[in-house]
């Protein structure tokens, strides 16, 4: 498995879209770039770990994502509840209606957060199929970045320190050009913690491809559509 694949991708939304770096096993000719949508990004990776839930439950509850705050307590909170499938019919500017609809539905409130990356949900949700799930993979930075960092939570991604250990955890895993990139995103539509997330989602995408990724939860579960709802690190 792992010989056929020559490019491996980590995925983000962000501002301007989403954030792409690409690269191949051994981090060689990694590139980085911004796509508008899901459809511009024309990514030729075998396979993508990507950072935005795949696979909607009718209740926003999925098991995944009460195992990955649990693993990474006491920082749980990084990882947000998924709105109720249900929601996605109202418009975005509908928050404060789609939000009391699923605290009547008993599904609990939808956080601001969440409803602000809903567009991005909408974008997978249209064209991915369970197919799709062979070569694109829920994937969650933070996850990532305690497996590098011996299984810990680090420090927030919005505070120094939190950039700093980031920056140096993915330098000493092979991504020596990190310094330059950051450097060049100046009004690229990404922010610094956009295209570290997007790096460290690369190295989930290389255990993927490796066979020592790790995935919660350990069964399958699927949603409405027949799509696994899972999150690999």
């Amino acid at each position: 498995m792992v010989q056929r694949m020559t490019r491996i991708a980590g995925v983000d939304g962000c501002p301007g879209g989403w954030i792409v770096v690409e690269a191949t096993l051994n981090l060689n000719a990694a590139t980085w770039k911004i796509a508008p949508n899901w459809n511009a990004i024309g990514c030729v990776a075998e396979i993508m770990a990507v950072d935005m839930p795949i696979g909607i439950s009718s209740n926003g509850v999925r098991q995944c994502e009460v195992e990955a705050r649990a693993s990474l307590s006491p920082c749980g909170s990084r990882v947000f509840k998924t709105l109720p499938r249900g929601a996605l019919r109202f418009a975005q500017s509908e928050w404060v209606a789609a939000n009391q609809w699923s605290k009547a539905q008993g599904f609990g409130g939808i956080s601001k957060q969440t409803w602000n990356i809903r567009p991005r949900i909408l974008e997978i949700d249209g064209v991915l199929t369970a197919a799709d799930q062979d070569r694109v993979f829920e994937a969650h930075p933070e996850l990532a970045f305690a497996r590098l960092n011996e299984g810990k939570p680090l420090a927030s991604k919005h505070l120094p320190e939190g950039r700093l250990l980031r920056t140096r955890l993915l330098k000493a895993a092979g991504f020596g050009m990190i310094d330059t990139w950051l450097g060049s995103l100046r009004g690229s539509g990404a922010k610094a913690d956009d295209l570290l997330d997007a790096c460290a989602l690369v190295l989930t995408a290389r255990h993927i491809a490796r066979g020592t990724a790790r995935r919660l939860p350990a069964g399958i579960e699927r949603d409405a559509r027949g799509l696994g709802m899972s999150i690999s690190y």
